[in-house]
């Protein structure tokens, strides 16, 4: 039995709408949470990460890569605004490599402080994407 639907939204795209969920694990930058039936309902800043929704017996799990921004549960409803953000399959791999290489070469240069932390920021992404590529709970 389905307990919430979870929309993840990006100021580009609608990610995913309406996901049926039995629950979910969600990045945020105090930790991850996990949101079961009856969860109080919050709005919290979002981490860099993978969200997991557990669709149950009925639904497939799925996995997605957030990066920043806010997630809201009221209610049977959660909903994740993210500054990024794909599903597991739609990411490719290859590109995702060149982009952390790339992004690790950069950090090795002389950079300023806004330019550190922008690669800092690229590098973890790349990291994520790599990962998720692969990634099954």
């Amino acid at each position: 039995m389905n307990n919430y639907t979870v929309d993840i939204l990006t100021p580009s795209k609608i990610v995913a709408k309406g996901i049926p969920a039995e629950s979910l694990l969600v990045p945020t930058v105090r930790g991850q949470i996990n949101v079961l039936k009856d969860h109080t309902h919050i709005v919290s800043k979002l981490g860099t990460g993978i969200v997991t929704v557990f669709g149950g017996e009925d639904d497939p799990d799925r996995y997605f890569s957030v990066t920043t921004g806010v997630c809201k549960v009221l209610d049977n409803k959660v909903i994740i605004l993210a500054n990024t953000s794909e599903e597991d399959h739609e990411i490719d791999v290859q590109r995702a490599k060149e982009a952390l290489k790339h992004a690790q070469e950069q950090l090795q240069s002389s950079l300023s402080d806004e330019e550190l932390t922008k690669y800092r920021r690229k590098v973890e992404r790349a990291q994520l994407r790599v990962q998720l590529a692969s990634y099954k709970g």
